[in-house]
């Protein structure tokens, strides 16, 4: 999975993705499936950007190819906030193989607007402090 910067084109976007295929395909792995999610939140600002294009490339291939996409992606930081690899397990793998890499599903809760307290009401840890 890739998180690139919202600040780059799509043509950049398409120019990592590109880059990733190639040196998968150049070792002779393969690439199964390559799905963008778009533009999604950030769980937590990465280099001041709280939003990020979400890129999700299923392939097979060996750990050195992994880590020398890790590298590769490393080096250009105005366009990759974060790159992660995961390992899927072969029934993952089949079901990604049949129908693609599912849609990111939110399963929090609406938050809902809770009245605050009055802070000048007890509660707090307010007042003075006892001397021991």
């Amino acid at each position: 999975m890739m998180i690139l910067s919202t600040e780059a084109d799509g043509e950049q976007h398409a120019e990592a993705v590109a880059r990733v295929r190639s040196l998968v395909e150049d070792a002779g792995g393969t690439v199964d499936d390559v799905a963008e999610w778009g533009r999604r939140k950030i769980a937590y600002p990465v280099r001041k950007q709280a939003d990020g294009v979400y890129v999700i490339i299923t392939c097979q291939t060996t750990p050195e190819v992994i880590d020398e996409i890790g590298r590769v992606l490393s080096i250009s930081k105005d366009l990759v906030l974060r790159a992660m690899p995961f390992r899927l397990t072969e029934t993952e793998l089949a079901a990604v193989r049949a129908n693609g890499v599912p849609e990111p599903v939110d399963e929090r809760p609406e938050r809902e607007d809770r009245p605050r307290g009055d802070r000048r009401r007890g509660g707090g840890g307010g007042g003075r402090r006892r001397e021991r």
